[in-house]
């Protein structure tokens, strides 16, 4: 007995970890882009919370060890990365103002369709995979 024609044969995917990860990090862009007074929010609550800490005889510690450390520096790298460096801590900014330059920078963009294109498909394809 065979398949019926419209119904695609099953076949196995096999992922890498860095695959899985680079799936995380679009998921927090895609929030981040999709609540950014939430995002912004949050960022600036963690901020407050970091600074606190760091007034502690525990923070001042860590902050000490930390001095320096490869492993911070690579995670801000994938901070700035993964939330396309637009949040602030500025109280006042409800909305990104680096993300209103990224669209007005974005519509500059002479191959603007084609660009918007990829995006859009991408994430389809991603909320399509889910």
């Amino acid at each position: 007995m065979s398949a019926p024609d419209d119904v695609p044969a099953p076949r196995v995917v096999l992922h890498d970890p860095e695959d899985e990860l680079a799936v995380v990090l679009r998921t927090a862009q895609q929030l981040l882009l999709r609540y950014p007074a939430a995002a912004q929010a949050l960022f600036r609550a963690f901020a407050a919370e970091g600074r606190a800490f760091a007034q502690t005889p525990e923070g001042q510690r860590w902050r000490e060890e930390l001095s320096g450390s490869e492993l911070i520096r690579r995670g801000r790298v994938v901070w700035e990365v993964g939330t396309l460096n637009l949040l602030e801590e500025d109280a006042d900014t409800m909305l990104p103002s680096k993300l209103l330059d990224a669209i007005v920078h974005t519509a500059g963009v002479d191959a603007l369709e084609p660009l918007l294109s990829r995006l859009f498909e991408s994430a389809w394809e991603r909320d399509d995979a889910r």
